[in-house]
């Protein structure tokens, strides 16, 4: 009889594998699922929370670029204004400042609920809940140009419907080397010079008077006006009011729309100054619809006839001014009610939106972020499936600051 080897012997002694039962494969198997659950409920919480936060900080990232670039634009205002070689540091009006005060119904149409409070639509903003920023900047590459050019000749900008004038520009400048540079519907003002003849500061101001208008047509040279044998830059343009006021068309920067009689004039002569601006224009196009339809205000910064829409969701923008007036006394509040820019020397109601005196501007912006209709949750500032954030800026525009001290 053989002997079993040792290891038939371990092979034999060893007890077969049973594995898992069924009992305890269910039992494993629901303990995975409860775990796996939990744990993909608390991803999709985290990840809705997550991507709030992303959102949340995308709108401030959007608060800090759009007031950095209005920064940027209101610092420099008024550049270019110091016409002629005139000292004027102090007259220009280098910001203009359209106020809204409207009522809530004005403003917004409140968001709708169904009886079970779901959304059913999203609040509303409207344009008259919006202020409007214009930054007046002269065009650096067009040197300004004489209202008329012959001796003793004088330009009337109420005349007709529109009217034309041929200026020269200073030496070096040639007519044929700028007139290129003025199209249809450019802005430009015209001001007097206060060291030339017949020019002479405006009322309760520090500098001279002027009016402004647009272009009705391109620039073209012209050789055979009076005073022009070397070439003359023709222009024209639509006619200011009498006096130098205008309407909203003519002057969609309200410089002149209210501003009292004793800084504006229709009357040029000589000596005078026709101004290229670049004006930049910050204004929210409250119209705006996102891909889904969905309200989407946008603020927009215009120059030149370009529009760049800086921010979206904009649901809130606001421009205050620190005036500075003839008593050398500095109104540290910030105005935000153009229509109460005076000296404090005339009578309450008159001689009202003087913008020379503005020497600092405050800037608010209140943004959203994206509305997601499912979220329950409503924000207190407008009952909105968003959050709300909102910025401000202070400036000091260094051309209208020179002759505070």
């Amino acid at each position: 009889m053989m002997t079993p080897s040792r290891s038939q012997r371990l092979r034999r002694g060893k007890a077969p594998s049973e594995g898992f039962s069924l009992i305890e494969l269910l039992v494993a198997m629901a303990v995975f699922l409860i775990i796996g659950s939990v744990s993909f409920t608390l991803f999709s919480k985290h990840q809705a929370l997550l991507s709030e936060e992303q959102m949340t900080v995308g709108l401030n990232i959007g608060l800090r670029n759009a007031l950095a670039q209005v920064q940027l634009d209101v610092v420099n205002a008024g550049n270019g204004l110091n016409v002629g070689g005139t000292n004027i540091p102090a007259w220009p009006v280098g910001v203009t400042i359209i106020n809204s005060d409207p009522t809530p119904e004005q403003c917004f149409q409140a968001a709708t609920f169904n009886e079970a409070g779901a959304l059913i639509s999203l609040p509303v903003y409207y344009a008259a809940c919006f202020d409007q920023l214009n930054v007046v900047v002269v065009d650096p590459n067009t040197p300004p140009i004489h209202s008329c050019a012959a001796t003793g000749c004088s330009l009337v900008t109420s005349a007709g419907a529109t009217t034309t004038l041929n200026g020269q520009p200073p030496p070096p400048y040639t007519a044929s080397q700028i007139y290129g540079n003025f199209h249809a519907g450019d802005k430009v003002l015209f001001v007097q010079s206060c060291s030339a003849s017949g020019g002479h500061a405006a009322a309760n101001s520090s500098g001279c008077m002027f009016t402004t208008a647009i272009l009705a047509g391109v620039g073209a040279v012209n050789t055979s006006a009076p005073g022009c044998a070397a070439g003359c830059v023709n222009l024209t343009f639509n006619s200011t009011l009498v006096g130098g006021g205008n309407n909203a068309s003519n002057d969609p920067l309200g410089m002149t729309t209210n501003a009292p009689a004793a800084v504006l004039t229709d009357q040029y002569g000589p000596g005078d100054w026709v101004v290229r601006l670049l004006p930049i224009t910050y204004k929210v196009d409250a119209t705006h619809v996102d891909s889904t339809n969905e309200p989407d205000p946008q603020l927009i910064r215009t120059q030149a006839g370009v529009a760049n829409a800086l921010m979206d969701q904009v649901i809130g923008f606001k421009v205050g001014a620190a005036l500075w007036n003839n008593a050398n006394t500095s109104t540290f509040q910030y105005n935000y009610n153009a229509a109460s820019y005076s000296t404090g020397f005339d009578p309450p109601g008159t001689n009202a939106y003087q913008y020379n005196l503005i020497r600092s501007v405050r800037v608010s912006i209140i943004g959203r972020t994206e509305p997601n209709p499912t979220n329950p949750y409503r924000n207190l500032f407008d009952q909105g499936p968003y959050q709300i954030r909102g910025n401000s800026i202070i400036v000091d525009p260094r051309n209208l600051t020179m002759n505070n001290d």
